[in-house]
């Protein structure tokens, strides 16, 4: 039964284009979707509806805001259950009442027992309250229990929502062992893709102004600059080879942005930059990297960025932070002292891999292909 679906995204439409937005544009095309996001601090409203893809914006409270003080307070409040349920309350009106609209303009459909929900995120768990009797998805994508500092509310969700759901989906090694000692019941192992045709085919673009007025070689990260980040090692890897240019694409916390004022003269933070224009970041430059620190929450990462990095012909060095990137030993190189770093960097500078070997390497990480696994799952149930 192909089921209409309740997307519970843990990040907005228009922020840093992920798993999130792929998933529910694809699913998308032979059901209908609500696309359910957080509604974030200086955060830009939902696109609007459009076809089979619907939007909705909830308040909540933020445990996970980029500012620590903002987090800190949101933390707290989720320990007092009058506030917490004033927003449960809230969040179920505001549901109901975009599912009531959609299905008076015969866009989705609340037949049986009612559309499946599919959980990004813990945090809007308790809105399975609607639909008691629907089926329950959860793609685990992130170790929350190391995501900032989940409140013992959280907690439960989290517990709750892997116990009660009918198919749980983990997105690296380390998280499908943790589902499994949680005992999941139904565990699928689908990672991160990548869009293959809009990254393989934009060196035929034109790069971006900024980009150009940067010296070649360049060597590119694209993502968030957060806690993950390794600011040090990036920093003497750039003090080493001062002829090389290093663009940083990505929004960076505000708690880390006085870092940059130390960043060497050929370190050069752009912020981030919509999705649509990435492949033509990645396309201007000679190699890529991951520099993150190895900690629980990244251990349990498989990066969309590797796959794209990889779709764009590049060659990739990254810290040895996660099992997932050291399984792709062939076209991604590991390094995690500065020396070794610039040192593989010369490698690749000097001697680069056979972009079209790197791109066959993402070939099989096409989002379409694995999101089709994860649609026949979810329509046996």
């Amino acid at each position: 039964m192909r089921r209409d679906l309740i997307y519970l995204s843990p990040i907005p439409w228009r922020g840093l284009y992920q798993r999130p937005q792929h998933t529910a544009r694809l699913l998308a095309r032979d059901r209908n979707v609500l696309f359910v996001e957080p509604i974030t601090i200086h955060g830009r409203k939902p696109p609007k509806d459009e076809g089979r893809l619907s939007f909705l914006a909830l308040p909540v409270l933020p445990i996970n805001a980029r500012n620590p003080l903002v987090r800190g307070m949101a933390s707290f409040s989720t320990a007092i259950p009058p506030l917490r349920r004033m927003v449960e309350i809230r969040q179920s009106v505001l549901l109901c009442r975009k599912l009531d609209k959609l299905v008076l303009d015969k866009r989705f459909s609340i037949e049986g027992t009612g559309p499946a929900f599919l959980f990004g995120y813990p945090q809007f768990y308790p809105l399975k309250r609607t639909y008691p009797e629907a089926p329950l998805i959860y793609d685990h994508m992130d170790d929350i229990l190391h995501l900032g500092n989940p409140s013992a509310a959280m907690r439960r969700d989290f517990t709750e929502l892997v116990s009660r759901a009918d198919l749980v989906n983990a997105t690296s090694g380390k998280l499908a062992e943790q589902m499994t000692a949680m005992k999941a019941r139904k565990l699928l192992r689908i990672g991160n893709g990548v869009e293959w045709a809009r990254f393989t085919s934009a060196g035929n673009q034109e790069p971006p102004v900024e980009l150009v007025d940067l010296p070649q070689p360049r060597v590119i990260y694209v993502g968030s600059v957060a806690e993950w980040f390794d600011f040090d090692l990036l920093f003497e890897v750039a003090r080493l080879r001062p002829e090389i240019s290093f663009p940083i694409v990505g929004p960076v916390r505000p708690q880390l942005k006085r870092r940059i004022n130390a960043a060497p003269a050929n370190v050069h933070f752009f912020g981030a930059r919509p999705y649509e224009e990435i492949p033509t970041w990645l396309a201007g430059c000679r190699a890529a990297m991951i520099p993150f620190l190895k900690t629980p929450l990244t251990e349990a990462v498989d990066p969309v960025k590797i796959h794209e990095y990889l779709a764009s012909g590049l060659g990739v060095l990254t810290t040895s932070f996660s099992p997932e990137v050291l399984a792709l030993a062939g076209p991604v190189t590991a390094a995690d002292t500065a020396s070794e770093f610039a040192a593989a960097l010369d490698t690749h500078l000097a001697s680069p891999p056979d972009p079209e070997q790197q791109r066959s390497f993402a070939a099989g990480r096409r989002w379409d292909a694995l999101l089709a696994e994860l649609a026949e799952a979810l329509d046996q149930l």
